[in-house]
């Protein structure tokens, strides 16, 4: 065969720093997490669910804002919907962390949507209207998850609206 040598590997044990931040020992045990540390967890993320509501009602009216503006500006058009994808794309991502699962969906179907237009005609815009309003009744009801019964029966309006007037995806 051949004579040249067989190349040698080194096999290097690093430090396991994951197990170590738990409790958990180098030979392998595992740790456990310490109680108030899990309290204190739980309690920043309810302080910032309660901040997350705030601020996507704020981002709310800075999106329907944002529309009203494509609707009344037509020259403008275009960057004012850039403006509705950018917000529309901060509420799609803290949406899902706090469990606001189907507003995440809806912002995300818009941008799909608005990615498809280069001149939006009227029909298109009353597409973005209704995703925009849909938003509005998810939060002003609180609705979680996938908004149950009303969550479903919107989510298929609005993707038989998007499915009727074009765009990339529904």
């Amino acid at each position: 065969m051949s004579d040249q040598p067989k190349p040698r590997v080194e096999i290097i044990q690093r430090e396991n720093k994951l197990r170590a931040k738990v409790g958990g020992s180098p030979d392998g045990k595992p740790g456990r997490i310490d109680p108030a540390a899990l309290e204190r967890a739980s309690t920043h993320v309810s302080r910032m669910a309660e901040a997350h509501k705030t601020q996507t009602r704020i981002d709310l009216s800075d999106l329907q804002e944002a529309f009203q503006k494509a609707m009344t500006d037509p020259q403008n058009r275009a960057t004012h919907l850039r403006r509705v994808f950018k917000i529309s794309d901060g509420i799609l991502t803290l949406g899902k962390t706090f469990g606001y699962d189907l507003l995440s969906d809806f912002a995300n179907n818009l941008n799909h949507f608005l990615v498809g237009l280069d001149n939006p005609t009227p029909q298109q815009m009353q597409v973005v209207a209704l995703h925009v309003d849909a938003m509005h009744v998810l939060v002003r009801d609180d609705m979680k998850g996938d908004g149950g019964p009303i969550g479903r029966a919107l989510s298929e309006s609005l993707h038989m609206a998007r499915s009727k007037l074009g765009g990339k995806r529904g």
